[in-house]
């Protein structure tokens, strides 16, 4: 039973891992241009990437395998490896704290990097099990067979990473996915855990610096001068999936209420960094842009550039574009394309396109959710029927031909 325990448990995490940064490839390159940038490896986007998707399909396929019981004897040390190499590096990052999350699970499950050790903690005596006992388990499947399965979970599982690189990512699991209320999500909800903290200051008294807490602070003593306070967290509080959201336009003026609470629709051409923004698809952004206009929508250019980037960019595409400042790490979270469309109404996202996959500009017309909303359903049914199709391929293939 132990054994059985030790498979499956070892197998689910690794698929489940690879499947997760899969869906979302250029999130997970930017987590490896982190680590990186650590190392001093600066300026790494396309190693990031192909590392992404690289290491996605390892960890996807030695899970398949385990998960489905064959090839054991060829995958048990990978995954021992791959399980023990991670627990180093997750105790390196754990102490040091040079990222905020180690990013193994996507987007999907946050979590911190004490957890995250944890995690391969548990995880990395049951792969050792596997290891040890892998002559034990026995598979029917011929060895054509097998081949075939192995090649069907690393097609599934780079076709998943290419699709969603060049269009979007498959599953969405940040809180700017399609349908997200964004002045919701910035909401603190009523009764949430405000967490507990501990506040200690600072003060000094005829050169000699003291520390005082909030019970024990002299209120009555002026000749205490203030000098610094600490905050230590007890307890962490609720913190809502978005915190840092703010637009400026180019003459500095907050707009984020006309982007967020707008009760027209509200177009969002986001491009992190205009330097680095595909322009292939600029005149479909243009003639957007134009639809929009005609139907009392707003359109604007959401980008992290400085303004004179900004009027460099448009005066070099005549482009006429309102512009949108923000943060370059928000927008890139937004959405996994420069450049990308994002459509909002009333504040809830209601569309989401890559440059690559823009719909016709007169398709965008009143009433606007339901044309665009009819368009996302068709092709999110797409995708889930040939999900569909490959898992029952699978399924055909181990039980009824083994």
């Amino acid at each position: 039973m132990l054994k059985l325990i030790s498979r499956l448990l070892t197998g689910a995490v690794f698929v489940f891992s690879g499947f997760v940064k899969a869906v979302d490839p250029k999130g997970s390159a930017i987590k490896i241009a982190e680590y990186l940038e650590v190392i001093g490896i600066h300026n790494s986007n396309g190693i990031a990437i192909i590392l992404s998707i690289a290491l996605s399909s390892i960890e996807f396929i030695l899970g398949f395998h385990l998960l489905l019981g064959f090839r054991l004897k060829r995958v048990a040390l990978p995954a021992l490896l791959f399980m023990a190499g991670f627990t180093i590096i997750t105790f390196f990052i754990a102490i040091f704290e040079p990222v905020s999350d180690c990013g193994c699970f996507g987007d999907a499950i946050k979590l911190s990097n004490w957890e995250t050790l944890s995690k391969n903690l548990i995880i990395l005596p049951f792969s050792i099990i596997v290891y040890y006992r892998r002559n034990d388990y026995k598979s029917n499947l011929s060895g054509g067979r097998q081949f075939l399965l192995t090649s069907t979970g690393l097609l599934f599982i780079i076709g998943i990473s290419v699709y969603s690189m060049y269009c979007l990512p498959l599953l969405d699991f940040r809180p700017y996915h399609i349908g997200a209320n964004i002045p919701e999500k910035m909401s603190i909800p009523e009764g949430a855990d405000e967490g507990e903290y501990e506040t200690t200051f600072i003060l000094e008294k005829d050169g000699e610096r003291k520390e005082f807490d909030v019970d024990d602070y002299p209120y009555n003593d002026s000749t205490w001068i203030f000098i610094d306070s600490k905050t230590k967290i007890i307890r962490e509080g609720y913190q809502p999936p978005i915190t840092a959201l703010h637009f400026t336009s180019t003459e500095g003026d907050d707009i984020t209420d006309a982007i967020i609470n707008n009760e027209q629709p509200v177009f969002l051409m986001v491009a992190p960094k205009l330097e680095n923004t595909s322009t292939d698809n600029i005149q479909q952004f243009i003639n957007i842009k134009s639809v929009a206009q005609k139907h009392s929508s707003y359109f604007y250019l959401a980008t992290a550039s400085l303004t004179e980037d900004c009027y460099k960019f448009d005066m070099a595409h005549q482009a006429a574009f309102e512009y949108a400042q923000c943060d370059e790490t928000t927008l890139k979270t937004i959405i996994r394309a420069n450049p990308g469309l994002v459509i909002i109404q009333k504040g809830t996202i209601i569309a989401k396109y890559s440059y690559t996959q823009l719909p016709d500009a007169e398709t965008l017309k009143n009433p606007l959710s339901q044309s665009i909303q009819s368009m996302q359903r068709a092709h999110d049914k797409t995708w889930l029927w040939l999900c569909l199709s490959v898992i029952t391929g699978l399924i055909i293939i181990i039980y009824k031909f083994k």
